[in-house]
């Protein structure tokens, strides 16, 4: 993947829906807050959690794959959340998503709302187009 001084742009290519292997990945990281990391392990292992996300799944097409987190503080953030998207579409059913709203307000308390989170849209490296940058900008009409 070319580095972020290059002119290059990237161009994420759509898979066509049903097919076995999502390929869209939405990745949230953050903080865990003190004295609740415990609990909140505890409770993404809970039947709720699990009910919660196979319900999230069902309304938007979003599967939860895992909850990743640093190891001896290598890493930006305490954790990262992993979703596979099936196609862009189920993204925006995120946002009327009631299961995503419970999971949230389950989670809110144990997650440090004070520190800064963020959220990324990746791909695999197999499905990205590259367009490089042409030696003239008339080469692109």
């Amino acid at each position: 993947m070319p580095g972020p001084s290059t002119l290059n742009y990237l161009i994420a290519l759509t898979k066509k829906i049903g097919e076995r292997n999502m390929s869209l990945y939405w990745v949230w990281s953050y903080y865990g807050k003190g004295g609740k990391v415990t609990e909140y392990l505890k409770w993404l292992s809970s039947d709720e959690a699990k009910l919660l996300a196979s319900q999230i799944e069902k309304e938007t097409g979003m599967k939860y794959l895992n909850t990743y987190t640093t190891i001896l503080s290598f890493g930006d953030y305490d954790a990262e959340d992993w979703w596979a998207a099936p196609d862009w579409a189920s993204l925006d059913k995120m946002r009327g998503c009631k299961a995503l709203a419970e999971w949230t307000r389950k989670t809110w308390d144990m997650i440090d709302q004070t520190r800064p989170q963020k959220s990324r849209m990746m791909r695999t490296a197999s499905e990205v187009k590259v367009i490089e940058k042409p030696e003239k900008w008339t080469e692109l009409l």
